[in-house]
């Protein structure tokens, strides 16, 4: 019906577009004139930075010194043209924050990644694309009308991805991803001391891929995953495998019983342990003010599958309560069992990556009470289990809390760092190393920041004289920093950056 109409109707709706943009476009520009947004996360820490930036830091510290010739990144959501609507965010631009570690200095460098999104509100000078806040009630319907015409009368592509997610080091190249798009190639430029954005990858079958690949090195095989978030009609699970050229070498689809996000996996040997819980899409909830993403936690189904990569095959699980993951930690295999350490979320509201205030959340303070869990699977018996470990559910630190980002041991195979999100701010305020052997009894290593400082990202692992400490940029509320942090000793050591560097998602940390 759109396409057959009259060129008077045409323009009649393109005026229209035209309007909305123009009202967009001063909502922005008095936005970024006075400097202040309501929404969450674009205030405070979370503001974005709007400028890139490069900057040489001297040091004379001895632990930096160490990680001499190496490589820290932090990649996260950083929203270029922006628009105080309700933000959500997952949405914004992919920033690198990246670090040149050299004996004595350090070059800092900040880039966006040159997505095809970014490169069309470049060229408008305005946000454009849709945010996923913003999909409720009449503003939500406007914008879809709006961004529907742009997109069928040929002024923007469709494109959505925004490479702010995470980062794949895989056969020497360096990408970054987002689960609504394909990887984007990076330049690391470690001579000059550049970051830049390569091309994005491009496949006939394959639509977009996940945030967290696994690495099957001994093959040389890479397990790009994805699901069906492109029209959230049929829930799948898209299985593709990779060779160290990129080259795609098999893809299968496997059915599921809920079609919403699959952001993490767990894998040991050739099984892969596939979440399918119930986030859920209706696009009706959008008439009743309400995000057409949700948890639903008394009527849906949750249950893990277990797919044997060389058979092809998989089998299911069940669980009596519902939840959510968004990371795995590790998995044992034993010859009955399969021993799964997540983070699982008891309850997940999509408004509260737009707001942690949100009026929806009835558990504000709680914020879906994210705690590391073993996760057993009985091959035999076809039955789950869960244990908890009570320090865990209970570290008795004064706040409330969530943990998630869990990050392996380098030295120790049992061993799990994890990242403490103090629910009322969303900044990361310490962390935690737990051993899992005995897990439900391991009392965990508890470091907490003070001085108002705050943790920026996923942490990384790094050996030193043959201890262990964790790497992470981190921010107070004048500086920023290069961290070490030394759970063992309760010690901090740091080396200011001068430039400001908000929280972001996750990193990555490799010698050159």
């Amino acid at each position: 019906y759109v396409i057959n109409m009259n060129y008077k109707c045409m323009y009649s709706l393109l005026l229209v577009v035209l309007c909305f943009s123009n009202i967009d476009c001063f909502r922005g520009l008095s936005n970024r004139f006075n400097g202040k947004y309501r929404q969450f996360y674009l205030k405070d820490k979370f503001q974005p930075v709007l400028e890139e930036k490069t900057v040489f830091i001297k040091h004379e510290n001895y632990l930096f010194n160490q990680l001499n010739n190496s490589f820290y990144a932090q990649i996260g959501s950083n929203p270029k043209h922006v628009k105080d609507e309700d933000y959500h965010w997952f949405d914004g631009d992919g920033m690198i924050h990246g670090l040149f570690i050299k004996e004595g200095h350090m070059m800092y460098q900040n880039r966006w990644v040159q997505t095809k999104r970014l490169q069309v509100e470049d060229k408008w000078k305005k946000k454009i694309y849709l945010y996923l806040g913003e999909l409720k009630g009449l503003n939500g319907l406007v914008q879809i009308f709006k961004y529907s015409m742009l997109e069928l009368l040929g002024f923007v592509p469709r494109t959505s991805g925004t490479a702010n997610t995470a980062f794949m080091n895989w056969n020497n190249k360096i990408y970054a991803l987002h689960e609504g798009d394909m990887p984007y190639e990076l330049n690391i430029d470690y001579k000059n001391y550049n970051i830049s954005t390569v091309k994005r990858l491009n496949y006939n079958s394959v639509f977009s891929t996940t945030a967290h690949p696994i690495a099957n090195e001994k093959k040389g095989h890479l397990y790009l995953y994805g699901y069906n978030n492109y029209d959230f009609n049929n829930g799948k699970f898209i299985f593709n495998i990779f060779d160290k050229q990129m080259n795609l070498l098999n893809q299968k689809n496997i059915s599921l019983i809920n079609n919403g996000m699959i952001h993490d996996v767990g894998y040991i040997n050739n099984y892969m342990i596939i979440p399918d819980m119930p986030l859920k899409y209706d696009i009706n909830r959008i008439f009743k003010e309400k995000l057409p993403i949700y948890f639903d936690k008394e009527k849906g189904e949750t249950r893990f599958g277990v797919l044997n990569i060389k058979k092809e095959t998989v089998k299911w699980y069940n669980f009596k309560d519902n939840f959510f993951i968004f990371h795995f930690a590790k998995v044992r295999k034993t010859s009955h069992k399969f021993i799964i350490y997540a983070c699982v979320m008891e309850e997940l509201f999509v408004e509260d990556f737009i707001d942690v205030n949100n009026i929806n959340n009835k558990e504000k303070e709680l914020r879906g009470k994210l705690r590391l869990k073993e996760i057993h699977l009985d091959i035999y018996r076809n039955k789950t289990n869960i244990v908890t470990n009570p320090f865990i559910e209970d570290l008795n630190i004064g706040f409330s809390y969530n943990l998630d980002f869990p990050v392996q041991s380098k030295l120790h195979e049992s061993k799990i760092y994890m990242s403490i999100f103090n629910a009322k701010t969303g900044y990361i305020s310490g962390y935690v190393l737990i051993d899992t052997n005995n897990f439900q009894y391991k009392k965990p290593e508890v470091f907490l920041f003070c001085n108002e400082t705050h943790g920026n990202c996923e942490p990384q692992v790094v050996v030193i004289d043959e201890n262990e400490y964790l790497l992470t940029f981190t921010n107070d509320n004048s500086t920023s920093y290069i961290s070490i942090v030394d759970i063992k000793n309760n010690n901090l050591t740091s080396v200011p950056i001068p430039t400001r560097i908000p929280p972001g998602f996750h990193s990555t940390h490799y010698k050159y």
